[in-house]
């Protein structure tokens, strides 16, 4: 090695306010000490600030190489016993990030082509030495950039990783309503693209432990692992509640014992868990382990976890609102069969033994009953048990003297209040309980009274006698709500005063059921078109980042990516129609959609709508056909809203048509309705296609229908289009219809009223469209 030293300009005042760039550290491989002082002083007079160290040997080199970062190598061609063809292989192994510049004295063409094609980056002839500081500036800046373009390709990979796998939880979510299904493949997704030795979702049970629900399929010991409590996320539980992230790249990192002797027992190294929060409520945490090593986790990692997180968090919120929904519809299912029963018979003994064994089906309890208070005695009416092994209770009969507390209205047991007992034993005095209560196995009891004209006639009981139970809020409202219904039951056996009124009460409780299901339909249209706007944000940047790269602004692209961006764009331009549908739809549903309406000419609009498919129909040779009646001319309508219904229509006719012709036609028709017979303007889209089927035309007009739903569609398409020009028609007054057969062509029939009422005709839209 010739010698290391640092070469800085000099100048004659220092300016300390000005920022110093670092000087490049440079490897220079150089046998002649006049000819390294030579490229020193060069790039000295160059202003490039510098240090610098010199080898002559193939060892030194590769030493160097392997124990010091550089910013360049800089070699001569030929020196005593190897060439830079030598140097080049270890340049490659160790620091092929840097820019390799030949340094020689004579260089012919086609030898200077050689090394350029062998790798190096390039090369300066000694008798041109002055040239060295701008090719080593320029390499220096072609490195950084190619740098750059390699952290941004990385960058896009992750990204599209991440995307990849919260798509792929996404499709799972679509394909199942089974929360288990989805919260497994999260598990066994998570355990795959991390490369982690486990991956456990953890919930809260009843008592607040979290316990471990699912565990990656491949995970050594997994039935060991499954139902476990978990002392780390139980230990961190107010962290989690929180949202904050445990990442431990060390397990001695933990401080708390209980968790840390858990983690040594199970082998764990490193642990990342990611809370499942929605609306600030924890659902859970997603836990990842690494038993093999310890692992440092990086930010795009966890950015992963936590977007998976967010997804299951949602499906969960979703399963939990969807059980509610189901046990809801239980509840108004059972509500509904006691109603039906109460209407089909006048025995008071038949309707309410069928209370009783609706509510025991329902609930899921062992033992249901009707008790009736009279001036001596308490005893069941009616019976239902879950199967024969439980004790009757149908004989039960005992005098009110041994039940004195029961008739007490300040006693928390009164037989008029409702009582819940999970452990019933702890509610009867054990004489009593040992006397009358035992016998009967009883173990968890939620009785609720029943009242026959502000009068106490006795309750309806629910028993458990083979473990305990709690009932919860909403299931010991739907309780009160059968004994009102068995009140009914027993008030219209003894008398059929006031029934019209009763009849009343409960029409009104439907109508105020009925008002609260348009409202929740109505909260989902809003919730619709707020996140199709959500949604439209970042995918305009999306689209907007991949047409800068079409344009290839900062850098050319070969034809590769090119092809990757290509199919970036057209995806994002799919999803954005999909979002735009979505939206208007939303809008519709949510009467939030305003029409301007205006009086066009039929034939430019029809014109105008052809001329955007011609191309595709000329490309498949599909002939277009444009019929109008003589007496048609003009019409009144929205002309963005009737140009896209007409345009929905005309793409379908050309992706369901191989061969033939499509025919746009417009006619009046006259249409009989209740007050007398309506002028209605009839556009017709007419097709030779493949056809559809009756079974497929019930279902055509719903959103996200299609005639191939299968994983092997033929055709493309989102299932929106159809039922949002149906919507836009119905907005106009109108509708669209359709008559189609199998392998004979379809045709759809948009009818829009020559004359629109006059609540459409009147705003403040249509005397703008009439001036314009």
């Amino acid at each position: 090695m010739l010698d290391c030293a640092q070469a800085m300009p000099q100048t004659d005042s220092p300016q300390p306010d000005s920022p110093q760039p670092s000087p490049l550290c440079l490897l220079i491989m150089e046998d002649e000490r006049a000819d390294l002082q030579l490229i020193v002083r060069t790039l000295k007079s160059a202003g490039i600030i510098f240090t610098y160290e010199a080898a002559d040997t193939l060892e030194v080199c590769q030493q160097l190489l392997n124990t010091q970062p550089f910013d360049a190598l800089l070699s001569d061609y030929r020196m005593p016993g190897f060439t830079a063809y030598q140097v080049l292989p270890i340049w490659q192994q160790v620091q092929p990030e840097i820019p390799f510049i030949l340094v020689t004295g004579s260089l012919g063409e086609e030898a200077a082509v050689a090394c350029i094609k062998s790798g190096m980056t390039d090369y300066v002839l000694k008798e041109r030495l002055f040239r060295l500081p701008t090719v080593l500036m320029r390499s220096l800046q072609e490195f950084a950039l190619r740098r750059q373009q390699q952290a941004a390709m990385a960058q896009i990979q992750q990204q599209a990783q991440q995307e990849a796998m919260i798509n792929r939880i996404v499709q799972a979510m679509r394909g199942t309503l089974v929360l288990e299904e989805v919260l497994q493949t999260t598990a066994d997704q998570l355990h795959t693209a991390l490369k982690a030795d486990r991956c456990v979702i953890v919930q809260p049970k009843a008592d607040g432990a979290m316990t471990a629900q699912y565990v990656s399929a491949t995970t050594v010991h997994r039935e060991e692992i499954l139902g476990y409590t978990c002392p780390i996320s139980t230990s961190y539980r107010d962290s989690i509640d929180q949202g904050q992230t445990l990442q431990v790249d060390c397990i001695g990192q933990i401080s708390r014992p209980e968790p840390r002797t858990l983690a040594q027992q199970f082998g764990i190294q490193s642990l990342l868990m990611m809370p499942l929060l929605y609306q600030e409520e924890c659902l859970g945490a997603i836990s990842l382990h690494q038993c093999d090593r310890e692992r440092s986790w990086t930010v795009h990692e966890v950015s992963l976890v936590r977007a998976v997180a967010d997804q299951c968090a949602i499906a969960i919120h979703q399963a939990q609102l969807f059980q509610q929904i189901q046990q809801q519809a239980q509840r108004e299912q059972l509500l509904n069969q006691i109603s039906r029963d109460l209407n089909s018979s006048r025995d008071p003994n038949y309707i309410l033994q069928e209370i009783v064994e609706c509510t025991g089906e329902c609930f899921g309890v062992d033992r249901v009953t009707i008790f009736a208070l009279d001036p001596k005695y308490v005893h069941v009416l009616n019976e239902w048990r879950a199967h024969e092994q439980i004790v009757s209770m149908l004989d039960f009969k005992a005098p009110l003297s041994t039940w004195a507390d029961r008739l007490d209205p300040n006693a928390d047991v009164f037989w008029g209040k409702v009582l819940h007992a999970p452990r019933f034993a702890d509610t009867v005095e054990p004489s009593t309980y040992r006397d009358q209560v035992k016998p009967s196995q009883t173990l968890s009891v939620l009785r609720v009274p029943i009242f026959i004209r502000d009068q106490l006639f006795g309750g309806l009981v629910l028993q458990t006698t083979t473990c305990y139970r709690t009932f919860t809020d909403d299931e010991i409202r739907l309780v009160e709500r059968i004994a009102d219904q068995a009140a009914i039951a027993l008030y219209n056996a003894q008398s059929y005063e006031n029934l019209e009124q009763l009849v009343q009460v409960r029409t009104q409780e439907l109508k105020e059921e009925k008002i609260i299901s348009e409202a929740a339909n109505h909260a989902k249209s809003e919730f619709l078109a707020t996140m199709s706007h959500e949604l439209r944000t970042p995918l305009t940047g999306i689209l907007g980042f991949s047409n800068l790269l079409i344009k290839q602004i900062f850098g050319p692209l070969n034809e590769k990516q090119q092809q990757y961006v290509m199919g970036i764009t057209s995806c994002g331009e799919h999803l954005l129609e999909l979002i735009n549908d979505l939206l208007d739809l939303s809008k519709i549903e949510a009467g939030k959609e305003e029409l301007a309406l205006e009086t066009m000419v039929v034939e430019d609009v029809c014109q105008a709508c052809l001329s955007l498919i011609r191309e595709r129909a000329y490309n498949r040779q599909l002939q277009l056909i444009l019929a109008i009646a003589p007496d048609v001319s003009t019409c009144v309508a929205d002309h963005r809203r009737l140009k896209q219904i007409l345009f929905n229509l005309l793409s379908n006719a050309v992706k369901f048509t191989e061969a033939g012709s499509i025919t746009l036609q417009v006619q009046k028709q006259l249409m009989p309705t209740e007050a007398g017979d309506r002028a209605m303007l009839q556009f017709s889209v007419i097709d030779t296609g493949i056809g559809i089927s009756a079974t497929d035309q019930a279902l055509l007009f719903q959103p996200f229908q299609q005639l191939d739903a299968g994983l092997d569609r033929k055709y493309e398409g989102t299932g929106l289009g159809l039922a949002l020009s149906r919507k836009l028609a119905q907005l106009h007054d109108g509708d669209l219809t359709l008559q189609s057969e199998v392998g004979k062509g379809s045709c759809f029939t948009l009818c829009l009223p020559e004359k629109l009422p006059q609540a459409l005709a009147s705003g403040p839209e249509m005397e703008s469209g009439n001036k314009s």
